[in-house]
């Protein structure tokens, strides 16, 4: 008797991990935003340094966990050592209050030399400012070092291509 027991207790055991499992469907709306805009900011390091670039943002909409994803491509300029350089990056926001992670490539030039990198960047964003702080790992230069390695920054974003989207699931006939 106590064997017939464990196994019904088995088998129901089995097939409500598999009715639990089956039950995970995509929900009924699905909620997301693209924001797409300029950014304007400054970055403090040895060097201050002026930034101006572009920023597109995904963000799904969730009662608990809000997450946004996000690429950017922008020019930074030193104008007095005369250094130009190129960023292009993505960060990850896991919810509405965390901190963003997120990786920049660069290309960073005097017009006499070039050094390339990239960079772990972490940060906090908050309404259209995202303060940023990072460590650039550059191509190594015994003459170029007029650049930052060490960083933080300040962006703030003007969002002006707002695209909303409800996606809602399609019941089956």
């Amino acid at each position: 008797m106590n064997k017939i027991i464990e196994y019904i207790f088995l088998m129901g055991l089995i097939f409500s991990s598999t009715i639990g499992y089956a039950q995970n469907k995509k929900p009924l709306i699905d909620p997301h935003v693209r924001k797409m805009g300029p950014y304007f900011g400054i970055q403090q390091g040895e060097f201050t340094v002026g930034e101006i670039g572009m920023e597109l943002q995904f963000k799904d909409i969730r009662w608990v966990k809000t997450k946004t994803n996000s690429f950017h491509a922008g020019l930074e300029y030193n104008i007095p050592n005369n250094v130009l350089g190129l960023n292009a990056g993505y960060f990850h926001k896991p919810s509405r209050v965390d901190l963003t992670y997120g990786v920049d490539v660069a290309l960073r030039s005097n017009f006499n030399e070039e050094r390339y990198g990239i960079s772990p960047v972490l940060g906090y964003k908050l309404f259209g400012f995202h303060l940023r702080v990072g460590y650039m790992f550059l191509t190594p230069s015994k003459t170029f070092t007029e650049t930052n390695q060490l960083f933080i920054n300040l962006r703030f974003i003007l969002v002006n291509n707002r695209k909303f989207e409800w996606n809602k699931r399609k019941n089956k006939k």
